[in-house]
Protein backbone atom coordinates (compact mmCIF):
# COMPACT_ATOMS: atom_id res chain seq x y z
CA UNK A 1 0.00 0.00 0.00
CA UNK A 2 0.96 3.59 -1.38
CA UNK A 3 -0.06 7.27 -0.44
CA UNK A 4 0.25 10.07 -2.80
CA UNK A 5 -1.26 13.27 -3.07
CA UNK A 6 -2.44 12.94 -6.52
CA UNK A 7 -3.59 9.57 -6.37
CA UNK A 8 -4.16 9.07 -2.52
CA UNK A 9 -4.38 5.15 -1.24
CA UNK A 10 -3.29 2.43 -3.76
CA UNK A 11 -2.83 -0.71 -2.79
CA UNK A 12 -3.99 -3.44 -5.55
CA UNK A 13 -2.60 -6.13 -3.26
CA UNK A 14 -5.52 -5.32 -0.80
CA UNK A 15 -8.07 -5.14 -4.00
CA UNK A 16 -8.20 -1.36 -3.96
CA UNK A 17 -7.24 1.13 -6.70
CA UNK A 18 -8.75 4.35 -7.34
CA UNK A 19 -11.22 5.48 -9.85
CA UNK A 20 -10.63 8.71 -12.16
CA UNK A 21 -14.12 9.60 -11.06
CA UNK A 22 -13.17 9.00 -7.33
CA UNK A 23 -10.32 10.90 -7.98
CA UNK A 24 -12.28 13.84 -9.27
CA UNK A 25 -14.34 14.23 -6.26
CA UNK A 26 -11.46 13.06 -3.67
CA UNK A 27 -9.66 16.51 -5.20
CA UNK A 28 -12.22 19.01 -4.27
CA UNK A 29 -12.86 17.07 -0.84
CA UNK A 30 -9.38 17.29 0.35
CA UNK A 31 -9.13 21.14 -0.92
CA UNK A 32 -12.54 21.89 0.59
CA UNK A 33 -11.27 19.93 4.25
CA UNK A 34 -7.66 21.21 4.02
CA UNK A 35 -7.93 22.71 7.86
CA UNK A 36 -5.01 21.04 9.88
CA UNK A 37 -7.76 19.35 12.55
CA UNK A 38 -10.85 18.00 11.69
CA UNK A 39 -11.84 17.52 14.95
CA UNK A 40 -13.91 14.15 15.49
CA UNK A 41 -14.70 12.78 12.67
CA UNK A 42 -17.53 10.33 11.60
CA UNK A 43 -17.78 8.80 7.85
CA UNK A 44 -20.95 7.40 6.82
CA UNK A 45 -20.81 4.90 4.22
CA UNK A 46 -17.10 4.85 4.26
CA UNK A 47 -16.70 1.84 1.63
CA UNK A 48 -12.79 0.72 1.21
CA UNK A 49 -11.62 3.39 3.52
CA UNK A 50 -9.46 5.43 1.59
CA UNK A 51 -10.46 8.73 1.66
CA UNK A 52 -11.17 7.97 5.32
CA UNK A 53 -7.37 6.76 6.02
CA UNK A 54 -6.23 9.91 5.03
CA UNK A 55 -9.13 11.88 6.70
CA UNK A 56 -8.08 10.29 9.87
CA UNK A 57 -4.45 11.55 9.74
CA UNK A 58 -6.07 15.25 10.19
CA UNK A 59 -8.51 14.20 12.79
CA UNK A 60 -8.69 13.88 16.76
CA UNK A 61 -10.59 10.70 16.28
CA UNK A 62 -11.74 9.03 12.81
CA UNK A 63 -14.78 6.91 12.60
CA UNK A 64 -15.84 5.26 9.99
CA UNK A 65 -19.31 3.62 9.04
CA UNK A 66 -19.49 0.60 6.74
CA UNK A 67 -22.84 -2.23 6.94
CA UNK A 68 -21.38 -3.81 3.42
CA UNK A 69 -19.31 -6.81 5.44
CA UNK A 70 -16.76 -7.12 1.71
CA UNK A 71 -16.39 -2.87 2.23
CA UNK A 72 -16.06 -2.96 5.86
CA UNK A 73 -12.94 -6.03 5.58
CA UNK A 74 -11.38 -3.69 3.21
CA UNK A 75 -11.69 -1.13 5.10
CA UNK A 76 -10.32 -2.35 7.72
CA UNK A 77 -7.02 -3.91 6.07
CA UNK A 78 -6.76 -0.37 4.71
CA UNK A 79 -6.19 0.44 8.01
CA UNK A 80 -4.13 -2.15 9.20
CA UNK A 81 -1.52 -2.10 6.29
CA UNK A 82 -1.68 1.98 6.69
CA UNK A 83 -1.06 2.05 10.49
CA UNK A 84 -4.23 4.35 10.32
CA UNK A 85 -6.02 5.38 13.73
CA UNK A 86 -9.58 5.27 12.18
CA UNK A 87 -12.07 2.56 13.36
CA UNK A 88 -14.41 0.48 11.23
CA UNK A 89 -18.02 -0.42 12.36
CA UNK A 90 -21.35 -1.83 10.96
CA UNK A 91 -23.31 0.60 12.47
CA UNK A 92 -23.35 3.86 14.73
CA UNK A 93 -22.55 3.77 18.06
CA UNK A 94 -25.86 4.98 19.92
CA UNK A 95 -24.16 7.00 23.07
CA UNK A 96 -23.19 9.53 19.93
CA UNK A 97 -25.07 12.48 20.65
CA UNK A 98 -23.86 16.12 19.70
CA UNK A 99 -20.13 15.58 20.05
CA UNK A 100 -18.87 15.07 16.52
CA UNK A 101 -17.27 17.83 14.82
CA UNK A 102 -17.76 16.75 11.46
CA UNK A 103 -19.85 14.00 10.07
CA UNK A 104 -19.23 13.27 6.20
CA UNK A 105 -21.34 11.02 3.70
CA UNK A 106 -19.84 10.86 0.11
CA UNK A 107 -22.15 9.10 -2.32
CA UNK A 108 -24.32 7.82 0.34
CA UNK A 109 -27.31 9.55 0.60
CA UNK A 110 -28.68 8.65 -2.73
CA UNK A 111 -28.19 4.76 -1.75
CA UNK A 112 -30.75 5.90 0.94
CA UNK A 113 -34.66 5.62 0.45
CA UNK A 114 -35.99 7.69 2.91
CA UNK A 115 -33.22 10.85 2.68
CA UNK A 116 -34.32 13.09 4.92
CA UNK A 117 -34.04 11.17 7.82
CA UNK A 118 -30.60 10.09 7.46
CA UNK A 119 -29.87 14.13 7.12
CA UNK A 120 -31.83 14.72 10.65
CA UNK A 121 -29.25 11.23 12.15
CA UNK A 122 -26.22 12.58 11.18
CA UNK A 123 -27.47 15.92 12.30
CA UNK A 124 -28.00 14.80 16.09
CA UNK A 125 -24.54 13.32 16.13
CA UNK A 126 -22.85 16.84 15.37
CA UNK A 127 -22.22 19.27 18.02
CA UNK A 128 -23.96 22.72 17.64
CA UNK A 129 -21.82 24.69 14.70
CA UNK A 130 -20.63 21.43 13.21
CA UNK A 131 -20.52 20.13 10.19
CA UNK A 132 -22.09 18.16 7.48
CA UNK A 133 -19.80 17.24 4.25
CA UNK A 134 -21.36 15.52 1.56
CA UNK A 135 -21.49 14.16 -2.11
CA UNK A 136 -24.00 13.45 -4.44
CA UNK A 137 -24.59 12.56 -7.94
CA UNK A 138 -26.06 15.78 -9.50
CA UNK A 139 -29.14 15.92 -12.20
CA UNK A 140 -31.90 13.32 -12.36
CA UNK A 141 -32.07 13.79 -15.68
CA UNK A 142 -28.72 11.85 -16.27
CA UNK A 143 -30.05 8.81 -14.96
CA UNK A 144 -28.95 6.10 -15.90
CA UNK A 145 -27.75 1.88 -16.03
CA UNK A 146 -24.70 3.33 -13.59
CA UNK A 147 -27.26 4.48 -11.06
CA UNK A 148 -29.08 1.27 -11.56
CA UNK A 149 -26.28 -0.88 -11.22
CA UNK A 150 -24.69 0.93 -7.87
CA UNK A 151 -28.34 0.74 -5.99
CA UNK A 152 -29.48 4.67 -6.50
CA UNK A 153 -32.45 5.65 -5.45
CA UNK A 154 -32.60 9.26 -7.32
CA UNK A 155 -29.73 11.72 -8.25
CA UNK A 156 -29.84 15.72 -7.06
CA UNK A 157 -30.40 19.01 -8.48
CA UNK A 158 -28.79 21.92 -6.85
CA UNK A 159 -31.31 23.75 -5.33
CA UNK A 160 -33.27 20.40 -3.99
CA UNK A 161 -30.27 19.36 -2.31
CA UNK A 162 -30.20 23.12 -0.87
CA UNK A 163 -33.80 22.57 0.33
CA UNK A 164 -33.32 19.59 1.62
CA UNK A 165 -30.08 20.63 4.00
CA UNK A 166 -31.74 23.89 5.03
CA UNK A 167 -35.15 22.13 6.23
CA UNK A 168 -33.10 20.02 8.37
CA UNK A 169 -31.26 22.91 10.33
CA UNK A 170 -28.18 23.40 8.23
CA UNK A 171 -26.91 26.53 6.66
CA UNK A 172 -25.06 26.07 3.38
CA UNK A 173 -21.59 27.24 3.90
CA UNK A 174 -20.28 26.03 0.36
CA UNK A 175 -21.27 24.40 -2.40
CA UNK A 176 -19.95 23.16 -5.92
CA UNK A 177 -20.53 21.18 -8.98
CA UNK A 178 -17.93 18.71 -9.60
CA UNK A 179 -16.31 16.68 -12.47
CA UNK A 180 -16.42 18.63 -15.83
CA UNK A 181 -15.09 17.38 -18.30
CA UNK A 182 -13.18 14.25 -17.14
CA UNK A 183 -16.41 12.97 -15.22
CA UNK A 184 -18.93 13.44 -17.83
CA UNK A 185 -16.85 11.42 -20.03
CA UNK A 186 -15.99 8.43 -17.57
CA UNK A 187 -19.51 8.26 -16.64
CA UNK A 188 -20.78 8.66 -20.38
CA UNK A 189 -18.27 5.75 -21.15
CA UNK A 190 -19.28 3.85 -18.25
CA UNK A 191 -22.62 3.50 -19.09
CA UNK A 192 -21.77 0.99 -21.95
CA UNK A 193 -20.19 -1.08 -19.06
CA UNK A 194 -23.19 -1.08 -16.50
CA UNK A 195 -25.43 -1.82 -19.51
CA UNK A 196 -23.41 -5.12 -19.83
CA UNK A 197 -23.23 -5.40 -16.39
CA UNK A 198 -26.81 -5.11 -15.69
CA UNK A 199 -27.58 -8.12 -18.33
CA UNK A 200 -25.14 -10.51 -16.73
CA UNK A 201 -26.16 -9.76 -13.00
CA UNK A 202 -27.64 -13.19 -11.67
CA UNK A 203 -31.32 -13.17 -10.80
CA UNK A 204 -32.69 -10.13 -8.67
CA UNK A 205 -30.40 -7.65 -6.60
CA UNK A 206 -32.16 -5.47 -4.11
CA UNK A 207 -30.59 -1.70 -3.70
CA UNK A 208 -28.66 -2.80 -0.41
CA UNK A 209 -26.88 -5.75 -2.26
CA UNK A 210 -26.16 -3.63 -5.49
CA UNK A 211 -25.20 -0.78 -2.51
CA UNK A 212 -22.66 -3.26 -0.79
CA UNK A 213 -20.55 -3.65 -4.10
CA UNK A 214 -20.55 -0.94 -5.90
CA UNK A 215 -17.49 0.99 -3.99
CA UNK A 216 -15.52 -1.60 -3.43
CA UNK A 217 -15.60 -3.73 -7.43
CA UNK A 218 -12.31 -2.73 -8.72
CA UNK A 219 -11.23 -5.86 -10.41
CA UNK A 220 -11.56 -3.93 -14.09
CA UNK A 221 -9.71 -0.67 -12.90
CA UNK A 222 -7.40 -2.84 -11.20
CA UNK A 223 -6.50 -4.69 -14.56
CA UNK A 224 -6.04 -0.85 -16.41
CA UNK A 225 -4.87 1.07 -13.65
CA UNK A 226 -1.18 1.53 -14.93
CA UNK A 227 -2.47 3.54 -17.88
CA UNK A 228 -3.66 5.88 -15.10
CA UNK A 229 -0.76 5.52 -12.59
CA UNK A 230 1.88 6.52 -15.75
CA UNK A 231 2.94 10.12 -16.36
CA UNK A 232 0.29 10.69 -19.37
CA UNK A 233 -1.99 9.51 -16.22
CA UNK A 234 -0.83 12.06 -14.04
CA UNK A 235 -0.91 14.78 -16.28
CA UNK A 236 -4.57 14.28 -17.78
CA UNK A 237 -6.08 14.19 -13.64
CA UNK A 238 -3.60 17.38 -12.77
CA UNK A 239 -4.83 19.53 -15.75
CA UNK A 240 -8.73 17.85 -15.21
CA UNK A 241 -8.63 19.20 -11.26
CA UNK A 242 -7.52 22.25 -12.57
CA UNK A 243 -10.44 22.56 -15.42
CA UNK A 244 -13.25 21.45 -12.78
CA UNK A 245 -12.04 23.51 -9.91
CA UNK A 246 -12.53 26.77 -12.88
CA UNK A 247 -16.15 24.73 -13.26
CA UNK A 248 -16.96 24.46 -10.00
CA UNK A 249 -19.83 26.99 -10.13
CA UNK A 250 -21.59 25.73 -13.08
CA UNK A 251 -23.93 22.69 -13.13
CA UNK A 252 -21.68 21.32 -15.84
CA UNK A 253 -20.14 18.86 -13.83
CA UNK A 254 -21.60 15.15 -12.37
CA UNK A 255 -21.56 16.05 -8.34
CA UNK A 256 -22.32 18.10 -6.02
CA UNK A 257 -20.27 18.97 -3.06
CA UNK A 258 -21.72 20.70 0.22
CA UNK A 259 -20.50 21.35 3.35
CA UNK A 260 -23.11 22.61 5.95
CA UNK A 261 -23.27 24.01 9.27
CA UNK A 262 -25.65 22.96 11.96
CA UNK A 263 -27.20 25.98 13.43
Amino acid sequence: MKTSPLLGVVAPELGWVPTPRFLLRRDRIMRLLAESSLGRLVEVGCGGGSLLHELAQRSDEATGIETSARARALASAIAKSGDGKQVIIAAPDPVWHQDREIVCAFDVLEHIEHDGAAIEEWAGWLVQGGRLCLSVPAHQSRWGAGDEWAGHWRRYGRQDLKNLLVSKGFVIEHIECYGFPLGNLTEWYGEQFYKRALRERQGSVSKSEATGESGVERDYYIRKFKWLDSPLGHALLRLSSVVQSLASRTDWGTGYLVLARKE
